[in-house]
C-alpha cells in the first residue's frame, strides 16, 4: 500500500479515535440503550475485579458514571434462584474493552469501536487494491464503513463493531492473498512472514469467526466463503486448520466462561432476566427460595432455536420488502454500499462459485432472522437500521472486483449523505420533542419509505389509540390522541395508519376541524385525496365532514392473535395551524399549550357503523319541575329503555349522550342544541337508566316545553331518526328575582 494512503487513513483514525475519547458521556441519551449496561458493567467487573458476577461495587460504578437517569434491561443470570447473579452477556467483547475503560471508562468501549471500524476500512482497503487503484479502493472501504449505520454503532456500547470485525477478518484472512515478497518487507517482517502463510491465515481466520460466533451462532455461515475457496482450490490442509482451530478458539471461550460463570456460554442452562436499576445500594433481583427438587431446574435462554418455526407468507413476504427498504431498518437505505456492492458483482467478471458462496452466506443469516424470529428480525428495543443483519455487512465487500465505472463511489456517497447524514452527525440520536433514536426517518427522504407495519406496536417514537372500534397509530411527535379526536401539527404532513379487523368496504367518514385562519388541508385515505379549505377569520370553530370510499386496504397483516389485520394509509396535510397560547380559555379547552395544532380529526368510522339503528327507546316516568327560574340550571330525572337492538356507547366521537330542546308555547322551537348529560357507561340493548340530566332554562320568562332527546354526536337526534319520540312537558320559566344590581323598573 503506498506511503500517502497509509498516511492519510492514519491520520483519519487518528482523528476519529480520538474523537470518541472527547466526547462527554453520557450524553444523548442521558441513560443506557438496548442491552449496554450488560456490555459495560461486564467491561467495569473485568477490569476491576476479574469476574463477571454483579453485585453493589458493579452498581456503585454504574452509578458513577451515569448518574441521571434509572438503568433499565440490566441483564443478568443465575443458576440458584439470584443467590449468585452473573451478567447475562457473552462476554468476549466486554473482555477486549476492558483494558480501555479501565481508564477511559464509556469512551474507552466508544474508541474500541472506532479502533475496529477503522481495522476495517484498512482490510478493505488492502483486499479491494487487488482489483483497482488504491486510492479508489481506500475511497470505497472508507465509504463502505462510514456511510453506514455502522459509524453509528460506534457509539453504542454492544458488540455489533466487534463482531462485524471478527466477520470482517475472517474473509480478510480466509480470502485475501498477499504477495509475500511485498508483504514481508518492512517492519515486523518476522510477524509478516508468519501472516503470509496460509495455514497461519486460515487459522487467524477461524479464531475471528470463532469470536464472533460465540456472540451470535449464525454468524458462523460466514465460514462458507473461506471453505469453498480452498476447496475450490484443493487446499485441504486449511480446510483442516481452519476447522480444528475454530473448535479449538470456541472450546477455549467457553472454558473460560465456565471458569468465570459456571456456564459455557450465557445462553444456557441459566435463568436470565432484562431488570432495571433505581438504587446501587440495591440489587435489583432479591434470592427465591426454591423447594430442593427444583434447586437445579433452569432456563434453557436458546431452546427457542429449536423450535419449528411457525412460518406465515404473508408475513414473510411483507418483512422481506422491509428488511430491503424498510424505513427503519432497510438494508440499502442504511447500508447504500451493500446495493453498490450488489451491482458491481453482477456487473463485472469475478462472479465466482467463492463469491456466490459468500452471497448465499449472506442469504442464509438473513432467512434465519426473518424466520426464526419474526417478531424480532430487527435487532429488539433500540435499534439503527437492522441491527441484527449489521454483524454481517462486511461479507457485502468481499463481492466486489472492479470499481467501475468510478463514478458510481460517488454517486453512492451522495446518497448515503441524504439518507445517513443526520445519522452520521447525531450518532448519540438527534434531540427532539419527543426523542428517540429512529429521529433521522422524520427527515426526508427516509420518511417516504414505507414503514414496517409488521411492527405495530414495537415502532420507537409511535404511539397508537382505539377510535370507534379502530386502532389509530402515528408519531407522536405530530400526533396527538384526546378524548374524542385525534390532533394533527400544522405545516407538516402527518402519516397516520387506521388498522381494522374487518374490511373497510363502503364509506368511511372523518369530521374534520379546524381552529387555524384560512386554513388548507389535505387529506388521503386508501389512495384517495380531497382537499379541504377553511376561510375563517377571526379563528372560530370551524369543520367540515369527509367521506371517502376505500376499494382495498394498503396493507394486509397476519397476526398470530389478532387474526387478520387491514391497514389503511391515512395523509394529512395542513397549510398552517393553531396556537393553542392564543386561546387558553374553558371553551377551547385544550389540555397542553405546547402542540402546533393543524386540524382535530374526528373518526366517525365505516358506513356500516353510522347506519347502525341504535334509535328506538322508551321513556320511563321522568321528573320534571312544573317551573324553573329563567336562565337557571335545574335537574330532571331521566328514566328511559334502550329499546333497540344495538348498544348506546359512551365514548368515542359518536358517542349517545342526553340532552334537550326548548320549544315555545306554538310548539315551535325555540332552542334545539341543550346542554349534554354524558351516559355515563355503555348501555346494551334492552337495559334501562335512570340519570340525573342537567338542563339551563331559557332567558326569557314564559311558558316552554322541554322536550328530552338522545343524539348520537356527530350523527343524527334520535327523534330525527323514530319519528319525534321525546319525552315533552310544559315548563313555567319564573322571572328571575330581583337584586341589588338590577334596574329600576
Amino acid at each position: 500500500m503506498p506511503s500517502m494512503t497509509r498516511l492519510a487513513l492514519a491520520c483519519l483514525a487518528l482523528f476519529l479515535v480520538v474523537f470518541t475519547l472527547a466526547v462527554g458521556k453520557p450524553g444523548l441519551p442521558m441513560t443506557f440503550k438496548a442491552d449496554e449496561p450488560a456490555y459495560y458493567l461486564m467491561a467495569q467487573s473485568l477490569a476491576h475485579d476479574q469476574d463477571l458476577r454483579c453485585d453493589l461495587e458493579d452498581l456503585g460504578r454504574l452509578y458513577d458514571e451515569y448518574p441521571y437517569l434509572a438503568t433499565f434491561n440490566l441483564i443478568l443470570m443465575t443458576d440458584d434462584g439470584w443467590q449468585t447473579t452473573f451478567f447475562g452477556k457473552p462476554y468476549i467483547y466486554s473482555l477486549l474493552a476492558a483494558p480501555l475503560v479501565l481508564f477511559f471508562g464509556a469512551n474507552g468501549m466508544v474508541a474500541l469501536n472506532m479502533l475496529l471500524l477503522m481495522a476495517m476500512i484498512w482490510m478493505g482497503t488492502a483486499y479491494l487494491s487487488r482489483f483497482n487503484s488504491v486510492p479508489l479502493a481506500a475511497l470505497f472501504s472508507a465509504g463502505f464503513f462510514l456511510v453506514s449505520t455502522a459509524f453509528a454503532y460506534v457509539f453504542w456500547l454492544h458488540p455489533e463493531i466487534f463482531n462485524m470485525a471478527a466477520v470482517m477478518g475472517c474473509l480478510y484472512f480466509g480470502l485475501h492473498r498477499v504477495d509475500p515478497p511485498e508483504f514481508v518487507s518492512g517492519r515486523f517482517s518476522a510477524l509478516r512472514r508468519w501472516l503470509a502463510r496460509p495455514g497461519a491465515r486460515a487459522a487467524f481466520s477461524a479464531v475471528l469467526l470463532a469470536l464472533a460466533t460465540y456472540n451470535k451462532p449464525v454468524l458462523a455461515a460466514v465460514a462458507l466463503g473461506p471453505l469453498v475457496s480452498w476447496a475450490v482450490s484443493r487446499q485441504w490442509r486449511n480446510i483442516l486448520i481452519f476447522a480444528a482451530t475454530g473448535l479449538v478458539a470456541l472450546g477455549l471461550v467457553c472454558g473460560v466462561s465456565v471458569a468465570l460463570t459456571g456456564h459455557p456460554s450465557a445462553y444456557l442452562g441459566v435463568e436470565r432476566m432484562g431488570v432495571p436499576v433505581f438504587d446501587p445500594s440495591q440489587m435489583p433481583v432479591q434470592p427465591v427460595h426454591r423447594p430442593a427438587a427444583a434447586e437445579n431446574q433452569t432456563t434453557n435462554s436458546w431452546s427457542w432455536i429449536a423450535r419449528i418455526p411457525d412460518i406465515n407468507p404473508s408475513e414473510l413476504r411483507l418483512n422481506l420488502g422491509y428488511f430491503f427498504w424498510g424505513r427503519h431498518t432497510g438494508l440499502f437505505p442504511y447500508l447504500p454500499f451493500s446495493l453498490l456492492s450488489l451491482l458491481l458483482f453482477l456487473l463485472h467478471r469475478g462472479k465466482t462459485v467463492v463469491r456466490w458462496s459468500i452471497l448465499v452466506s449472506l442469504v442464509v443469516v438473513a432467512a434465519f432472522f426473518l424466520i426464526w424470529i419474526p417478531f424480532n428480525w430487527h435487532g429488539g428495543g433500540g435499534f439503527v437500521g437492522n441491527r441484527y443483519f449489521v454483524n454481517v455487512y462486511p461479507a457485502f465487500l468481499f463481492l466486489v472486483t472492479a470499481i467501475k465505472p468510478a463514478w458510481l463511489t460517488g454517486v453512492t456517497y451522495a446518497v448515503g449523505g441524504l439518507l445517513l447524514g443526520p445519522i452520521f452527525f447525531t450518532p448519540f440520536g438527534a434531540p427532539e420533542v419527543e426523542p428517540t433514536l429512529q429521529a433521522h426517518v422524520r427527515n426526508v427522504p427516509l420518511r417516504w419509505f414505507p414503514l414496517e407495519l409488521t411492527f405495530r406496536r414495537k415502532l420507537p417514537g409511535y404511539s397508537g389509540t382505539v377510535v370507534s372500534g379502530l386502532w389509530i397509530q402515528g408519531r407522536k411527535d405530530v400526533f396527538k390522541a384526546k378524548e374524542d379526536g385525534l390532533w394533527i401539527h400544522g405545516a407538516t404532513p402527518v402519516e397516520l395508519w387506521v388498522y381494522s379487523s374487518e374490511k373497510l368496504e363502503g364509506g368511511f367518514t372523518l369530521w374534520v376541524k379546524s381552529l387555524a385562519p384560512d386554513n388548507e388541508v389535505s387529506v388521503s385515505f386508501a389512495g384517495t385525496t380531497q382537499r379541504l379549505v377553511f376561510s375563517v377569520d377571526p379563528p372560530t370553530e370551524s369543520n367540515q365532514r369527509v367521506r371517502f370510499e376505500p376499494r382495498r386496504p394498503d396493507v394486509v397483516l397476519h397476526d398470530p392473535l389478532e387474526g387478520t389485520i387491514y391497514a389503511y394509509r391515512l395523509l394529512v396535510e395542513t397549510r398552517t395551524g393553531f396556537v393553542p397560547n392564543a386561546a387558553r380559555n374553558a371553551e377551547t379547552k385544550f389540555p397542553v399549550n405546547d402542540f402546533y395544532l393543524g386540524v382535530e380529526l374526528q373518526v366517525l368510522g365505516t358506513d356500516q357503523n353510522l347506519a347502525r339503528d341504535l334509535y328506538d327507546l322508551e321513556w320511563g316516568a321522568s321528573e320534571v319541575p312544573e317551573t324553573a327560574i329563567a336562565g337557571g340550571e335545574f335537574e330532571v330525572l331521566t328514566r328511559l329503555k334502550n329499546s333497540s337492538g344495538e348498544r348506546w356507547p359512551s365514548t368515542g366521537p359518536t358517542r349517545v349522550n342526553l340532552s334537550y330542546h326548548w320549544l315555545g308555547p306554538d310548539r315551535e322551537t325555540v332552542f334545539w342544541e341543550g346542554q349534554r348529560t354524558p351516559l355515563g357507561s355503555d348501555l346494551e340493548s334492552g337495559g334501562e337508566l335512570e340519570i340525573v340530566q342537567a338542563i339551563t332554562a331559557p332567558e326569557a320568562p314564559g311558558l316552554y316545553y322541554l322536550e328530552l332527546d338522545l343524539v348520537r354526536e356527530r350523527v343524527a337526534w334520535f327523534s330525527e331518526k323514530n319519528d319525534h319520540d321525546t319525552f315533552r312537558l310544559p315548563v313555567e320559566i319564573l322571572p328571575a328575582p330581583a337584586t341589588e344590581d338590577s334596574p329600576e323598573p
